[in-house]
């Protein structure tokens, strides 16, 4: 197992059909880290057109920012670029990794899960863009393609709602729910998706009890809105439109604590009951299994849930928070499923 010295570096497959906004969303994120160091695995690190001022190194197949991040082509082959990319100095806190326009995430997720990868890399989550606008027109089989996209990821993005027509929102949700009745799915314009959503909850204790006096329902705490520039896919550009975006009017937060003990089984059982509304989730709570008291760490992103435990020491309180788009959070719900873990 990773010792803490050298954690596994959690992955985000980021993939979409041709023109879904996957290179926005890479553009941004780079820009805007936020202090994580990222590694990012591209097909065409030259498609993401990256601002001069931020680089300070360039060769053949890598480029080193000035904010601590790199961006590799994966070229022909993705263990090679992924094993560049892992011996980078200094070594990134994530990586992403661009699928091409046309290709399968389940083919990355198998490389990801090759033995050398394993105490090295954990899959964070694969995250689908889909084009609300083009999705409708698309052929059968590029259709049939996109769909195996979408059903291959954890969340799906429908991107480009601002361009698409309610018509066409609507037409692409009900193709993809015909095959994924219960899959999670978010709606953005240009790839905006906040950091919690793409990249989950900071695994330390410290970022949960952020949350801890926040009991039951909570707004969505507000991010430092940017203006951001007309950097967006060909189908963007021609609009030339400054964006000014605050997540806090589009999502809202929701935590529960508890002293008592939760029961382990019950507590799965909960996970698998928890809406579809719910994007991200994640706890760290006291469960008792097997008649001895230990830590349990869940996660939650779209369809990928998992409840594990380790030989961490029990917290004294458990805690779970959750994000989900305003209005699709029922946090009376949410609270009765968690109380009814607890032992009595």
């Amino acid at each position: 197992t990773p010792t803490e010295r050298t954690p596994r570096i959690p992955v985000t497959v980021v993939c979409g059909f041709l023109g879904a906004g996957k290179t926005t969303l890479l553009k941004r994120i780079l820009e805007a880290p936020n202090g994580v160091k990222f590694g990012v695995l591209v097909n065409d690190f030259g498609a993401v057109n990256i601002d001069a001022d931020l680089i300070v190194e360039t060769g053949a197949d890598q480029v080193s920012l000035a904010n601590g991040c790199i961006c590799c082509s994966i070229r022909d082959d993705l263990v090679d670029a992924i094993e560049q990319i892992l011996q980078a100095q200094p070594r990134p806190d994530r990586l992403i990794i661009e699928a091409s326009g046309v290709s399968r995430p389940l083919a990355i997720l198998d490389i990801l899960d090759r033995p050398e990868f394993e105490d090295r890399l954990a899959v964070d989550a694969t995250l689908c863009l889909v084009d609300a606008d083009q999705f409708p027109s698309l052929d059968y089989s590029s259709t049939e393609l996109a769909i195996d996209q979408a059903g291959s990821s954890d969340l799906l993005i429908i991107n480009k709602c601002d361009i698409a027509s309610a018509a066409d929102i609507l037409a692409t949700e009900e193709t993809l729910l015909g095959p994924m009745p219960h899959v999670r799915r978010i709606r953005a314009t240009y790839a905006h998706v906040p950091d919690e959503i793409l990249f989950g909850f900071d695994a330390s204790d410290a970022a949960l009890k952020l949350h801890s006096n926040q009991k039951h329902q909570n707004r969505y705490p507000p991010q430092t809105s940017h203006n951001h520039h007309p950097h967006h896919d060909h189908e963007h550009d021609e609009h030339g439109i400054h964006h000014h975006h605050n997540h806090a009017d589009e999502f809202q937060a929701w935590s529960w604590n508890s002293d008592r003990t939760i029961n382990l089984d019950a507590f799965r059982a909960a996970i698998q009951r928890l809406p579809t509304g719910l994007l991200r989730a994640k706890g760290i709570v006291r469960v008792r299994s097997g008649g001895s008291t230990r830590r349990a760490i869940f996660h939650l992103v779209g369809k990928r849930s998992v409840v594990t435990t380790d030989d961490g020491a029990p917290p004294t309180s458990s805690q779970v928070v959750a994000i989900a788009r305003k209005g699709a959070l029922d946090s009376d719900r949410l609270t009765q499923l968690m109380e009814a873990c607890c032992e009595l």
